[in-house]
């Protein structure tokens, strides 16, 4: 792992986190499961897993989501992560990041499944579906 790209955490602080290497910049998900999770549309950074440091991993719990795993906090609740098998990266929550993140919004995937009670932002390039393999600096 390289130096310190990024660090992060919950609410309530139990569940701390570093990134230490690339960091994708923000794709929103319109996604149900997304939309579920979060309240309102999911706002994604991504490193590769490799480079995500959970301080204390057993303060983070996963619930099994379909094909995917989503990591959050069971003391406060913040949805933090999400993951899925085969895939070399782990999309972290934007919300999470401790600020400055240097970070903008590039893409939104999942349009064609937005909430029926808002428009679409205006920011990023636009996918009906998933986002293209291969996407921004660090991939999807």
């Amino acid at each position: 792992m390289g130096s310190v790209r990024a660090r992060g955490g919950c609410l309530c602080g139990a569940v701390r986190y570093e990134v230490r290497g690339p960091l994708r910049d923000v794709v929103l998900c319109h996604c149900s499961h997304c939309r579920r999770t979060h309240g309102h549309v999911a706002a994604y950074a991504a490193c590769a897993r490799e480079d995500l440091a959970v301080e204390d991993p057993a303060a983070l719990r996963w619930y099994a989501d379909g094909d995917r795993e989503r990591g959050f906090c069971p003391a406060c609740g913040a949805s933090l992560f999400w993951r899925a098998a085969g895939r070399s990266r782990v999309s972290i929550a934007a919300g999470t990041l401790d600020p400055p993140s240097g970070l903008r919004t590039v893409a939104q995937i999942f349009t064609g499944s937005r909430g029926d009670y808002y428009e679409l932002p205006a920011e990023g390039e636009r996918f009906a579906g998933a986002l293209p393999e291969g996407f921004g600096a660090t991939g999807g």
